[in-house]
């Protein structure tokens, strides 16, 4: 249902794209936030949650110029209200610390999708942006059915056994090659107006190939560390949006920067 929503929303206008990702953030940021504080930490949730918001609407008004300020707001935020705490109890060292995790690896991570749709509003006046958030999401979701597969069938040799037992060397192989293999189906299919040469489309491929599962790896390690099994329960049977999410914030940033350098639109 939600990558029907996407889909709409990308056919209809960039803007709308952004209120979704905003709303995702939002979401993912909240289970976070909830999530550590059940296990004990007292983070700033308010500045936090507000940063995670506020990061991919100033970075689609202004640019990407706009997300150094978003950090400082947010720890400035978290600060004054640790200094109006009554004791040194409050913790305000490793609180300050999980909050502006939660800032960068959620908001300014997650930002970076809409400095990519930039691109279809003020960039050019063409989709841009929007086309190649489509292409992320599929190469992402190809990634993580090809890894799971594989990984399933064949797979015997851990990534690394004390984050994630079940996710192995096979897989990652597996997710791999799917991915390349549907980026070459789109260029061959000339499915793309913005990605039309076979090599940028592989760069991209490559460019997810390494990124989604580190961020799925980050992820795991994180919940293994608050010994969680997910984040949240947005999603029945996988977890939050966080869950579901998570490769795409290590994917958007090098995606973005990956536009910037080869710009693929020069092939057409």
């Amino acid at each position: 249902m939600l990558a029907a929503v996407f889909l709409a929303l990308s056919m209809w206008r960039p803007a709308a794209v952004v209120a979704f990702v905003t709303l995702a953030l939002g979401v993912a940021a909240l289970e976070y936030f909830s999530r550590v504080t059940d296990k004990g930490y007292r983070p700033a949730i308010a500045a936090g949650i507000a940063a995670c918001v506020a990061a991919p609407l100033a970075a689609y008004w202004v640019g990407d110029t706009a997300l150094p300020l978003v950090i400082a707001f947010a720890f400035f935020a978290g600060a004054i209200g640790f200094i109006g705490a009554d004791s040194i109890e409050s913790g305000p060292m490793p609180n300050m610390a999980i909050t502006m995790l939660g800032v960068v690896w959620i908001g300014v991570l997650g930002a970076f999708a809409a400095l990519i749709l930039r691109w279809s509003t003020f960039g050019s006046g063409t989709p841009w942006g929007t086309d190649t958030l489509v292409l992320v999401a599929i190469g992402v979701v190809a990634n993580d059915v090809g890894a799971y597969f594989l990984g399933s069938a064949i797979g015997k040799t851990p990534l690394r056994p004390w984050i994630s037992p079940n996710k192995s060397l096979e897989g990652l192989l597996g997710g791999t090659a799917l991915t390349l293999i549907v980026m070459l189906l789109i260029g061959i299919q000339e499915l793309s107006d913005t990605w039309s040469s076979t090599s940028h489309l592989l760069m991209l491929g490559i460019v997810i190939s390494v990124m989604a599962p580190l961020g799925d790896l980050t992820e795991s390690m994180f919940k293994r560390n608050l010994d969680v099994k997910d984040f949240g329960a947005v999603i029945r049977g996988h977890g939050g949006v966080l869950d579901r999410f998570d490769g795409f914030l290590f994917v958007m940033p090098a995606v973005y920067y990956l536009m910037l350098v080869v710009e693929p639109w020069t092939a057409l």
